[in-house]
């Protein structure tokens, strides 16, 4: 509260659930805490800052997605099930207490189904965070005091605190896939997430325009645009415009801001 302005907001902090879970863990509010920390602690944090990120002619608002949000990219479903979707949105936001958690009546999922998927959940948080920056910026990328918003995928690195249930479920097994995946080249060292976010967080926009959406080919240990990382598709639904809208105003009535 004391700062008066804010040049840079950086949300990459996230949770990936256990594959194996049958029923969500839960936010200190009540809402299941993959969807609670990646989307809707992200969306509450940048909307009472977005204040401070405007004055002085506008701050910088980087949000850390992944390829998963798309189905047809590599990650995105796991032997052809779980890719992202957010349906109708039904089940955003919805308050478990003691009773509705134990029973299989009640939405687990964005989507309104009732089967809790651990996969499929943060996919989809993934897919809210593409959303909620492409309408972060018709909302706040324009005007004198506009801010400029961008999203990147940091690459595939199991290495990382992410991926902390895999190892809790098979710490053997875990172990060895990500051996593995960085022997083949799939996966990417934990400096290189890191440069990524660095630079969208301090390039020009030039270099990264407002709303752009950053990736690499899978491997690819490229941090800057000139080395490859650059410009990405997004997914079909992460394009839809009244889906973003509809996330962010329904996100704002769950969260009243």
């Amino acid at each position: 509260n004391k700062a008066p302005t804010l040049d840079v907001l950086c949300l990459n902090a996230a949770v990936a659930p256990s594959r194996k879970a049958t029923e969500p863990k839960l936010t200190r509010d009540g809402f299941e805490e993959c969807i609670g920390t990646n989307h809707l602690g992200h969306f509450l944090l940048a909307n009472l800052l977005s204040n401070k990120l405007m004055k002085d002619g506008g701050g910088r608002l980087v949000v850390t997605a992944s390829s998963v949000h798309d189905p047809e990219q590599p990650g995105g479903t796991v032997k052809g099930k779980g890719g992202a979707t957010l349906g109708d949105l039904s089940g955003l936001g919805y308050k478990f207490g003691k009773e509705t958690l134990e029973s299989s009546s009640f939405p687990t999922m964005v989507d309104g189904q009732n089967e809790y998927n651990g996969g499929k959940v943060y996919n989809d948080s993934k897919l809210c965070n593409v959303l909620f920056c492409r309408e972060a910026f018709k909302r706040w990328g324009t005007g004198e005091n506009k801010l400029c918003i961008r999203s990147f995928n940091p690459g595939f690195i199991p290495s990382s605190g992410l991926f902390r249930a895999p190892r809790e479920d098979n710490w053997l097994g875990a172990t060895l896939f990500t051996f593995v995946a960085g022997l083949v080249g799939f996966a990417v060292p934990i400096e290189v997430g890191g440069e990524r976010l660095a630079y969208m967080a301090t390039a020009d926009e030039t270099e990264v325009p407002s709303g752009s959406y950053f990736s690499a080919d899978v491997g690819s240990k490229a941090a800057t645009k000139k080395d490859g990382f650059g410009p990405a598709t997004i997914s079909k639904e992460a394009a839809n415009v009244e889906v973003a809208a509809t996330l962010w105003d329904r996100s704002a009535k769950i969260l009243g801001v």
